[in-house]
């Protein structure tokens, strides 16, 4: 008799996971879910990198195989690329034996740069995703270095990978020029709508005195990483009398300045579930982050919630212009201000949910999509 089938079989290559802090982190574990629903087994290759957030429970479908790597530059410098050990090209040959297609998060990571190049040379399909593109930080040394390694690394990365994905136009734009190909799909990412959805109006007056929050206060929410990248110093720059500003992810608070103030209210991370009483509680959110964002998700989360949402401008999110709900602001105090004074007076709605349920696949069809499931079946 002839054996049955086996379930087909993904690599996903990140270089950070959960319980780290971060909308990639929280990505592939929709992704990891949304497999295993598919009927997939799933490796998830990444480095041992610790954080604040929620430490997933995954079923037996899937296994973690965390590589030792050195954090010295998130620690140091807040710069979250970790540096692997010789271990790394071991286990990920060892993996690639194992799948039937990989798919590897960001191109200028170690891990994520050498399993495209390894699938390549294993005659593996691979599928990239980018997050960022090529970056400018505030330090000229390292944005000449990331540039750099666009160039060198990164070009090698997308031109070695059968599919780049995006989902941002100004990435699109970078990986098409590395890639000498154009053919660097645009793919909105996908939202968990189980989770992320408008509150009636009891449930947001019971998340607003769970968190002490008068009925009749305007409340500013940002959540991310406590970081001037982030637009931190900008929004504390913006703050205004009409309304307060609630800050909430992981790094160091002090930036933040003496609290507790008035009109600036801070709360430590948590969980993408408790998050969720957080958007359905607040008037507003606002990211008036640099332009090294994709589309960062805590954006779609907060839209998908009927929150309108205040967003640094970013040349590569003009195919998001349309959303309801979604404000861009000049990276300036004024502009930050009163660009939320705009979202504030729109205030929250279904319109904003439903414009943002329309733009962003649903988590089955993105995962079609990207993997191409119908092209891609599993091996006997």
């Amino acid at each position: 008799m002839t054996p049955p089938a086996r379930p087909p079989r993904a690599l996903v290559v990140s270089h950070l996971t959960l319980p780290h802090v971060g909308g990639v982190e929280n990505l592939v574990d929709l992704e990891i879910r949304a497999l295993v629903a598919a009927g997939h087994e799933v490796a998830l290759l990444t480095s041992d990198g610790g954080g604040a957030g929620r430490e997933p429970v995954y079923p037996a479908a899937v296994r973690l195989v965390r590589v030792p790597a050195w954090h010295g530059l998130e620690a140091r410098f807040r710069i979250p690329y970790p540096l692997f050990g010789p271990r790394l090209v071991a286990a990920l040959w060892r993996e690639l034996g194992w799948c039937d297609v990989v798919h590897a998060h960001g191109f200028l990571f170690a891990n994520t740069a050498l399993a495209v190049w390894l699938a390549r040379l294993a005659g593996k399909p691979s599928v990239l995703s980018d997050h960022g593109g090529v970056q400018q930080f505030s330090s000229p040394l390292v944005t000449r270095l990331a540039r750099l390694g666009a160039e060198t690394v990164g070009r090698l990365t997308v031109q070695s990978a059968g599919r780049v994905v995006v989902y941002n136009s100004r990435v699109q734009r970078d990986l098409a020029r590395l890639r000498r190909r154009n053919d660097v799909a645009f793919l909105p990412n996908p939202v968990d709508r189980t989770l992320f959805h408008p509150p009636d109006a009891a449930a947001r007056a019971a998340a607003r005195r769970a968190l002490g929050w008068s009925a009749d206060r305007p409340k500013v929410l940002f959540a991310g990483r406590l970081i001037a990248a982030k637009g931190v110093p900008l929004l504390l720059a913006a703050a205004d009398p009409a309304f307060d500003l609630v800050f909430c992810g992981p790094g160091d608070p002090s930036i933040l300045g003496p609290l507790p103030r008035p009109g600036i209210e801070y709360l430590p991370p948590r969980p993408q579930a408790e998050l969720v009483a957080l958007y359905h509680a607040a008037d507003a959110f606002a990211l008036p982050a640099d332009t090294r964002e994709g589309f960062p998700l805590v954006v779609q989360e907060a839209l998908s919630c009927g929150l309108p949402v205040v967003l640094g401008y970013d040349p590569g999110f003009e195919p998001y212009r349309a959303l309801a709900g979604l404000t861009f602001c000049d990276r300036t105090a004024a502009g930050v201000r009163a660009a939320i004074r705009t979202a504030l007076a729109a205030g929250a709605g279904g319109m904003t949910a439903a414009s943002a349920a329309g733009f962003f696949p649903p988590l089955e069809e993105w995962v079609r999509t990207l993997y191409q499931l119908n092209e891609q079946p599993g091996r006997s």
